[in-house]
């Protein structure tokens, strides 16, 4: 499947969309924070399992079984490029992508050495989707990141000038002519 056209590109666009505005973004923005507040809200597990392995392995890997779903992101990468790839599995989970066992199981065994086989019901690495999933989870994890680290704050001491500057603003107030001043 090559580029999609117009109209198949606004819905890709808008499901994706819809998908990262429903991630419950924690604050401050965190990975652990997230799966924990996506997994209480799903009623399942999400475990976030570090890979280090050949070059040449999927960057990230989502294995799911009857227990939890196991989120695997390389240790040899960057900070923001493993919320990346964290992000993009959460894609693929959040939208209900399936894919075959090819290479993806190699990882659940490196994963799960000694998970039976049939207990495991989706292994998913990047070569186990289809051109169309991968462009929904690289998009999903795109909009999610872009929305985590762009939204307004409002810290403690943003909260805390601003009630000074009303403050200030209240006190420094010209009085009404014939007020009488207390004190």
């Amino acid at each position: 499947m090559g580029q999609p056209g117009g109209a198949e590109r606004r819905g890709l666009w808008q499901r994706c969309r819809t998908v990262a505005d429903s991630l419950p973004l924690p604050e401050p923005f965190g990975i652990p924070a997230l799966t924990e507040a996506l997994a209480r809200r799903r009623g399942r597990p999400i475990e976030l399992i570090p890979l280090s392995g050949p070059l040449d392995a999927p960057c990230g890997a989502l294995v799911s079984t009857d227990r939890a779903d196991y989120i695997g992101y390389p240790l040899d990468t960057t900070a923001l490029h493993q919320q990346h790839i964290v992000l993009h599995e959460i894609g693929h989970l959040l939208c209900g992508h399936t894919g075959g066992t090819g290479p993806g199981a190699s990882v659940a065994q490196a994963l799960f050495p000694r998970l039976p086989g049939e207990l495991v019901h989706r292994v998913l690495g990047r070569s186990a989707y289809s051109e169309r999933q991968e462009q929904e989870a690289e998009l999903v994890a795109s909009l999610a990141l872009h929305r985590a680290l762009h939204r307004p704050r409002a810290t403690v001491t943003a909260r805390l000038a601003e009630r000074i500057l009303r403050l200030g603003y209240a006190l420094d107030r010209p009085r009404p002519r014939g007020a009488a001043r207390r004190g």
